[in-house]
């Protein structure tokens, strides 16, 4: 066996010497390495605050390569050499895909496609019904609405029709003095008040009384001027105002109809031509069987239409309610200072 020789101990002396020699030249180290960077920062400051001299050269850019062409005009380099590197890549990644994959890709599209088919078919089929249910809807709002128009024409036949012509009142009037509160057309109870007038002398010679329960009303008094409370007649402006609204509402087109009349105008407009044939056809169901419907009316509905907007009825109420009306309004007027004559004229305007 070799024996291991063990190392003579080194003196204390000379490892105290070696630790003394190494710090002295790290710290030189340190200290050469601060005086650099303070001559450094030194020269950058001094070299910012002095202005730069004309004569130091200047970097000039570098231009863009121009080509000439056989003319001697400029022209510039050709997008192809730009582009070399790109359109490499493109055609190195275009190379990459193979037939298996085309057809995987087209086979995705197929399939979407007809995915996108079925939902647009699924969505017309909803709109058609959705449809359907509209015009139920509307005939359903329609039928409603002529049920309230006859409901409204039974209310004014019952509650507000004239004794004298047995029409609905237009422009009433009511007796003065009011005892009975009998109401009556303006024109229909001029003629009759002016009927009991003696065209010879102008003047009433019998009792003027309610046509209904004989109620005597005010003595025309011969001597003028006359006072307004002598006149036999009084506005009834709540009858009035009721029956005009009355007959607006009779008048009026509902807001359903209008809406599918409309709809069914623009129906070339809706979707795609298989859905239009269908809606077509099934406007044609609808056409007739509204038809059908219109020839089942009763006599009320019948009576509805002639009040509607141009109807006959309706036409003949406001030309007697703007006749009634103006008559009334110039009696008023000139009720004070009417001699005999002026009453035999009226007389005669009236037709009595």
């Amino acid at each position: 066996m070799t024996k291991h020789l063990r190392r003579p101990p080194l003196f204390s002396a000379n490892n105290d010497a070696l630790m003394s020699l190494h710090e002295s030249s790290h710290l030189e180290v340190r200290r050469s390495t601060r005086l650099k960077n303070r001559e450094f920062a030194a020269s950058k400051t001094l070299a910012a605050s002095q202005p730069e001299s004309p004569s130091a050269p200047r970097t000039k850019k570098r231009k863009a390569p121009v080509l000439n062409d056989d003319q001697g005009c400029d022209v510039e380099p050709p997008l192809s050499s730009k582009r070399a590197t790109t359109s490499g890549s493109d055609i190195r990644r275009s190379q990459r895909i193979t037939t298996t994959e085309l057809d995987r890709r087209e086979k995705r599209l197929l399939h979407r496609e007809q995915d996108l088919k079925s939902r647009s078919d699924d969505l017309e089929e909803r709109i058609l019904s959705f449809s359907r249910k509209e015009d139920e809807t509307a005939i359903m709002m329609l039928h409603l609405a002529e049920r309230e128009k006859e409901g409204i024409l039974k209310q004014l036949d019952e509650y507000f029709t004239c004794s004298l012509c047995y029409d609905i009142l237009a422009a009433p009037y009511s007796l003065n003095p009011s005892q009975c509160g009998h109401t009556f057309c303006g024109i229909c109870i001029l003629k009759w008040f002016f009927s009991r007038l003696h065209r010879a002398c102008g003047a009433w010679h019998e009792s003027v009384d309610c046509p209904i329960c004989r109620s005597l009303l005010i003595m025309v008094p011969d001597p003028t001027p006359r006072l307004q409370i002598t006149f036999p007649f009084i506005p009834n402006r709540v009858t009035d105002s009721a029956v005009e609204g009355l007959v607006e509402k009779l008048a009026q087109e509902p807001l359903c109809s209008q809406a599918k009349i409309k709809r069914e105008d623009n129906e070339s407009t809706w979707g795609s031509q298989s859905r239009k044939d269908r809606g077509k056809g099934c406007v044609g169901k609808k056409r007739e069987t509204l038809e059908g419907e219109e020839m089942e009316k009763s006599s009320d509905t019948m009576a509805v239409d002639v009040w509607r907007e141009g109807g006959d009825m309706r036409a003949e109420w406001l030309k007697k309610d703007r006749e009634g009306k103006r008559e009334m309004e110039f009696l008023l007027k000139h009720w004070p200072t009417m001699a005999s004559q002026d009453f035999v004229a009226m007389k005669m305007k009236l037709g009595v």
